[in-house]
């Protein structure tokens, strides 16, 4: 197996996402439309001690263990949130309470097991989530998804050695002043939000080695990649983020 198993097409001419916002975790009203892939994105700011402790009630005891599990609190209030968010926006769509909402697993595609991708039981919607201090996304869709949402690192080189060799020369280039005057940090971010949100997607998340695809560092929205699109999703400065949709 070569690393160039998966060499994603860029698309440049292309539109990001751009998520609908949901300002609240109550009161507020959730609509898909008629496309075939939506996406959510919350500020955690915006999301009130009261309001989260309204919403913490709808988590089952797997995600409160979970939860509880993060010793950083902006950890564990992203977590919290991105939960919640999810259940009412999959809730909504499948017209449920948020509470109702049973999540379940699909199986791996590595192994069989049932710890794949996520998915809603007897919901007929896939959906992904993501979170990290400071903003959630939540996708639903009628195919397979995955959606990621990264906050820039400090040290963007450090980590691009996880990523495709390819990705790491072009990291370490704009590190040098040698592309984009030194946006190091944008380049890691777009190439780890698309290869997250891929993996996600696919089913298997870091159980495939981040080495072996290669999604990119480049400014297009929109690439391909076999079977899948991988889109940029509009998030504010500071962070990236991507979906990835099975075609």
């Amino acid at each position: 197996m070569t690393r160039d198993v998966a060499q994603a097409v860029p698309e440049p001419e292309a539109e990001p996402v751009a998520p609908d916002v949901l300002d609240s975790l109550l009161n507020t009203p959730v609509t898909r439309g008629g496309a075939g892939v939506a996406v959510w994105r919350i500020e955690t700011a915006t999301v009130g001690d009261e309001e989260l402790e309204v919403a913490r009630q709808w988590l089952d005891e797997g995600e409160r263990q979970q939860a509880s599990s993060y010793v950083r609190a902006e950890l564990r209030r992203a977590y919290e949130i991105a939960h919640a968010a999810a259940r009412l926006v999959v809730g909504a769509v499948v017209d449920s309470p948020p509470e109702k909402v049973v999540w379940g697993r699909h199986p791996c595609p590595g192994c069989g097991e049932p710890h794949g991708r996520p998915r809603a039981e007897g919901a007929g919607v896939e959906f992904s989530l993501s979170h990290t201090p400071g903003q959630v996304l939540v996708a639903v869709a009628d195919a397979a998804v995955g959606v990621d949402v990264e906050r820039h690192p400090d040290d963007p080189v450090a980590l691009a050695k996880l990523l495709h060799p390819r990705e790491l020369e072009e990291i370490e280039a704009a590190a040098h002043g040698l592309l984009d005057g030194g946006r190091a940090s944008v380049r890691f971010t777009r190439a780890w939000a698309r290869t997250e949100a891929y993996l996600k997607g696919i089913g298997i998340g870091l159980g495939r080695d981040p080495h072996l695809d290669y999604l990119g560092t480049d400014a297009a929205p929109r690439r391909r990649l076999g079977e899948w699109t991988v889109r940029d999703v509009v998030v504010p400065e500071g962070y990236g983020a991507a979906l990835a949709l099975l075609s």
